[in-house]
């Protein structure tokens, strides 16, 4: 595929539309760690991975890894922790 030519577009429409493209980027982010708290607070409730992995079609290891990425979710949303995944972390801290 050739590449494409490069619209030149005025920076005020330039910058809005990365500011809309970093949004839904951060909205996906946060959908998918609200979705790994779901399954951890699922596996909480006492239902086993195996049932949770067949309802969701993937295997009991996916939903024991998304289980503890939940955990680790909900313990830095509780905690107020500023660098909560993806969030720019500065200076590679």
């Amino acid at each position: 595929m050739p590449p494409k030519k490069k619209v030149d577009l005025p920076d005020h429409v330039r910058e809005a539309v990365l500011d809309d493209v970093a949004l839904s980027h951060q909205e996906a982010i946060d959908a998918e760690e609200r979705d790994k708290i779901r399954i951890f607070l699922a596996t909480e409730q006492g239902l086993s991975t195996y049932e949770i992995a067949t309802k969701l079609g993937v295997s009991q290891q996916v939903v024991s890894k998304w289980s503890r990425q939940g955990e680790e979710a909900r313990n830095r949303r509780r905690g107020g922790d500023p660098h909560r995944s993806g969030e720019l972390i500065q200076n590679g801290s």
